[in-house]
């Protein structure tokens, strides 16, 4: 069986033309790396003991999100650390529902997801949802800040591409 889909993955590749591939977004970098933790505590003190990564813990203020279409607000924890040039981030829900909320749940701490910064949240969620791409998470936060977490469920499995704007 799994050679079986091994030789169909292989037919698949042989038979695409890279060239040309018209990406949706076309991304160059990954700007930030998102780690779902349920104890921030916990989780600072372990990268700092065993990677030396020193983390800027805050909590944030309350914020209003759509998830999966239903209206919901929670309240985030984050660590911020620079590592070479990406932002690492470890995230927890202190209070309300958010998608890592339920990634922790379906799943356990681990990453979540990859990071993009835009310059226009709005144009490339437009040009995501025009190509048939759906929206999993859409975040306005109280200072400016938006996010929006991709839908790459299937594609992706538990990793999200989040588009941030900061």
């Amino acid at each position: 069986m799994g050679k079986e889909r091994d030789r169909k993955r292989e037919a698949k590749c042989k038979n695409l033309e890279y060239g040309d591939m018209n990406p949706i977004l076309s991304l160059t970098k990954f700007d930030q790396i998102g780690i779902a933790v349920s104890d921030m505590d916990q989780a600072v003190a372990f990268m700092n003991q065993s990677f030396g990564i020193e983390f800027l813990t805050m909590e944030m203020p309350r914020a209003k999100a759509f998830l999966r279409g239903k209206k919901v607000e929670f309240i985030p924890r984050i660590g911020i650390a620079r590592v070479g040039k990406i932002d690492l981030e470890l995230i927890q829900i202190l209070e309300g529902d958010h998608i890592v909320k339920e990634s922790l749940y379906r799943n356990g701490p681990g990453l979540h997801h990859l990071g993009v910064y835009v310059d226009n949240l709005q144009t490339a969620v437009e040009l995501w949802k025009k190509a048939g791409g759906k929206v999993v998470q859409e975040t306005a936060h109280p200072d400016g800040v938006g996010t929006v977490y991709l839908d790459t469920e299937n594609e992706l499995g538990n990793c999200y591409i989040e588009l941030i704007k900061l």
